[in-house]
């Protein structure tokens, strides 16, 4: 369009040269008022997904599916609720991955609809897809009308883990899960699979006896009728979400499974073995759950169920509702690792309950959730145990950082990061974490700890159940303090949200030195190994350390790595024997890691031993990085080995230790503005189609 009113006006010119150079006035003034309200904000585009949303949402959807563990596949069909929101458009696109689908028709006629299937991108050698549905006629502005979609999941498909009996903890039967979080629901059902979509579900799941499936929803309470195919006795389960989620948040599992339960309103799903071991292990989530609702609002959940993994699980927990994935990693026996529970609950409030609307956004729902945690931390542990809880949360962030600004990838250490080819399981990082809960931290400093408390609670009441983004957090928060506060002009004047959101690196404006007399102890005795090569007459008080102090003192020494030998390394084994007797996953894997960054490799049995019954990232990903530095060869083929053992989006991770082959191309935010006030951007992704064909 401007190229055409450019051509008109040099035609015109001659003529009209006066009114030209006035008019000129004005379209710049016009141009200047479109560039900044528009090109100079984030648009509410999420970058992830296909799915026209903007203009078909769906409300709700019902799951239908046979797991079958002979296939590896999930079958069976999805039913979608849409309520246009729009006029005059005839299409639906939902986002895919790797689905078969078989038919498509309008629900309550059967009457079957065209389809097809575009790709139209790869994120990190992941095929994303969308499923564009052709309708008989456009619905009108706010009807409401069903579509079922018939498929199948194939069995590579990157958000279901097929678990063999011989790496379950029973060793008698599979075990199937899902883990969507970020954009891997797409390869479970054709649906809107962004986070600033939010829906109510069904599903009914059908599984060979004796399996046991579950879903991230509440059981429904009626007689269902088991059935037979081909001799096999098929059990049937059925539950209900009545609370808007995201798709991320669903989860299915099946399996040897049974459930107790460990309080008032928390229970624990597990494999007989290790249930009664993980019930005591987690029998403080009732604690965790009335500390938040005392200090905060109340849960609007009702119970609060986990289950605990297979090793595969790549991550600490993951909080679909109902139904909390935790790793067994933190299955020790002393709850010295209760803290990943009690990050998973604060995400009742924070990410389940009000979400992110995108990925870009993600620190809203860790920042905010970081906080929680270590809320629940602070109250009931104290003080020294919070303090020691965020030193090592600075230790993994600068750590992060760092390696950041080596690849020379700045924008991931932003909390609003943004880049291209990478994915969002790849900025899902510690910066969205950390940085973030240092983020709430000043504030929190800025207004003191009790009208904060205020604060968040005006924070969750108006955003349950929506999806935001920061600049809705910043309004609320300036709208707060402007209200209640009587220094609010002092307070706001000094808080750079442009700083805080779109500049890389470790923040500047807040502690991130966190000491105490415990901690200081710690890093004395490390030093004192590191300076002497053996150890302080006080040495002993080492095997009375929690594990905090011990993970603080392993910290030390890779600080200090330019410093330490092996001779140190050796005496501190021979005094606490670390690398055979250390129980708990979180000093052994720094322990590990420093191990092998020193060459120390008479170890290597051990460390293997390790990777290979463990598939939790935060532990296995930094020990193939050591690898990848000192004995390339070695770690590439330890891990051709063990890849089998962990879950997909893990194997991406280490293949990218060993091999980068994605370029990075980052987009930088850091000159835009905020936006003063919220403003409603629609998406244009419909327009995709047309583009697709020609």
């Amino acid at each position: 369009i401007n190229a055409e009113y450019m051509g008109y006006i040099r035609l015109m010119a001659l003529w009209y040269l006066p009114l030209l150079i006035s008019g000129a006035l004005l379209v710049g003034i016009v141009v200047e008022y479109i560039t900044l309200s528009h090109s100079s904000v984030p648009q509410n585009i999420d970058r992830y997904s296909a799915a026209n949303f903007h203009y078909m949402l769906s409300k709700h959807y019902n799951l239908d599916l046979t797991i079958d563990f002979e296939k590896s596949i999930l079958k069976g069909s999805i039913t979608h609720l849409f309520k246009s929101i729009s006029s005059g458009v005839d299409v639906i696109a939902l986002d895919a991955r790797d689905l078969i689908i078989s038919k498509v028709y309008r629900t309550e006629t059967k009457k079957e609809l065209n389809w097809k299937i575009y790709s139209f991108d790869y994120i990190n050698d992941m095929k994303n897809e969308q499923l564009v549905i052709f309708l008989d006629k456009a619905p009108a502005y706010d009807e409401e009308f069903q579509v079922t979609i018939e498929y199948s999941t194939i069995p590579t498909a990157t958000a279901i883990s097929w678990v063999p009996e011989n790496q379950t903890f029973g060793g008698d039967m599979k075990f199937m899960y899902t883990q969507c979080e970020a954009i891997h629901c797409r390869s479970i059902a054709p649906l809107q699979d962004a986070p600033g979509v939010k829906s109510t579900f069904n599903a009914t799941l059908r599984v060979e006896a004796p399996y046991l499936a579950i879903a991230s929803a509440l059981p429904v309470e009626e007689k269902i009728q088991d059935t037979i195919v081909e001799d096999k006795v098929i059990k049937v389960y059925k539950y209900a979400q009545h609370i808007p989620v995201p798709s991320y948040l669903l989860a299915l599992v099946a399996g040897h499974i049974e459930f107790k339960m460990a309080g008032k309103r928390a229970g624990v799903y597990a494999e007989p073995k290790i249930l009664n071991q993980s019930v005591y292990e987690l029998s403080e989530m009732d604690s965790f759950m009335s500390i938040i609702e005392n200090t905060l609002i109340p849960y609007a959940w009702g119970v609060y169920n986990v289950i605990i993994m297979p090793p595969s699980f790549p991550y600490g927990g993951m909080e679909n509702p109902y139904l909390t994935f935790v790793s067994p990693s933190i299955i020790i026996g002393d709850r010295s690792s209760s803290y990943v529970v009690a990050h998973e609950i604060g995400h009742s409030w924070f990410g389940n309950q009000l979400t992110a609307k995108n990925w870009t956004h993600f620190w809203l729902n860790e920042g905010f959730t970081r906080y929680a945690e270590r809320l629940i931390i602070r109250k009931l542990y104290g003080e020294n145990k919070y303090t020691c809880q965020c030193r090592i949360g600075m230790y993994g962030l600068r750590d992060l950082i760092n390696e950041f600004y080596k690849q020379k990838k700045e924008e991931c250490t932003k909390l609003f990061p943004n880049t291209y080819h990478d994915g969002p399981d790849d900025i899902m990082t510690d910066v969205a974490y950390d940085k973030g809960f240092l983020f709430l931290v000043y504030l929190e400093g800025l207004t003191g700890t009790d009208n904060f408390y205020d604060f968040l609670r005006a924070y969750l009441t108006t955003f349950s159940y929506r999806s935001l983004e920061a600049w809705d957090m910043k309004n609320i928060f300036e709208s707060y303090v402007s209200s209640y506060l009587h220094n609010a002009t002092d307070i706001l004047k000094q808080i750079n949200w442009h700083k805080w959101l779109f500049e890389p690196g470790m923040p500047t404006d807040v502690n991130t030195e966190y000491i105490n007399e415990f901690i200081q102890g710690s890093l004395n005795m490390a030093n004192y190994y590191i300076d002497k090569k053996e150890g302080p007459a006080n040495k002993s008080l080492y095997k009375t350390y929690i594990v905090d102090l011990r993970i603080i003192f392993v910290r030390q020494l890779v600080d200090r790595i330019k410093d330490l030998t092996p001779l140190a390394l050796k005496a501190i084994d021979k005094d606490f024997n670390i690398s055979y007797n250390e129980l708990n996953p979180e000093v052994a894997a720094v322990w590990y890691r420093l191990m092998v960054r020193m060459n120390c490799r008479e170890i290597d049995a051990k460390v293997k031993q390790f990777l290979s019954g463990i598939g939790r990232q935060k532990y296995i990903l930094p020990i193939y990085n050591a690898y990848a530095q000192v004995d390339f060869k070695y770690g590439l083929k330890l891990f051709q080995e063990l890849r089998y053992k962990y879950h997909p989006i893990a194997q991406r991770r280490i293949e990218r230790i060993f091999h980068p082959q994605h370029s990075f191309i980052p987009v930088s935010y850091t000159h835009l503005t905020l936006p003063t006030n919220r403003e409603v951007q629609i998406s244009v992704v419909a327009v995709q189609l047309k583009k697709k064909e020609n």
